[in-house]
């Protein structure tokens, strides 16, 4: 009995990880630092995304200006983000998302780069 609940413990903890990891994209992030192939990393501030419910996006490159909006989906079975506007901005396309804990995340660009994101609350 005892392993049971053990069990039942285990599932009901990583289910609740795996809904708040899928539904917390929404909200307001920080650009914070970019890491290369090659591991070199290069710190940033500044510059913000925020994902509304609706799948608006908007951001900027100080977080006094909006100079980007746009459109997002987000598929939860791939963890892969789809970032697109009318304009078709550089910067745009489909993305791996890699969860590090609800409030921080990274995403694979071009030619392997890290591009790490923190939650502005």
């Amino acid at each position: 009995m005892k392993h049971v609940k053990a069990l039942l413990l285990v599932v009901t903890i990583f289910s609740f990880l795996s809904f708040t990891q899928t539904d917390s994209i929404i909200g307001k992030w920080e650009l914070y630092k970019m890491e290369t192939l090659e591991g070199d990393i290069r710190e940033s501030s500044g510059r913000w995304m925020e994902f509304f419910e609706e799948g608006v996006l908007k951001g900027g490159n100080s977080l006094d200006t909006t100079d980007r909006e746009g459109n997002w989906e987000y598929n939860t079975k791939t963890n892969e983000l789809t970032v697109s506007s009318e304009r078709k901005m550089p910067g745009e396309g489909t993305f791996k998302v890699t969860w590090i804990d609800s409030d921080h995340i990274y995403i694979v660009v071009n030619r392997g780069r890290k591009v790490y994101m923190r939650r502005l609350k």
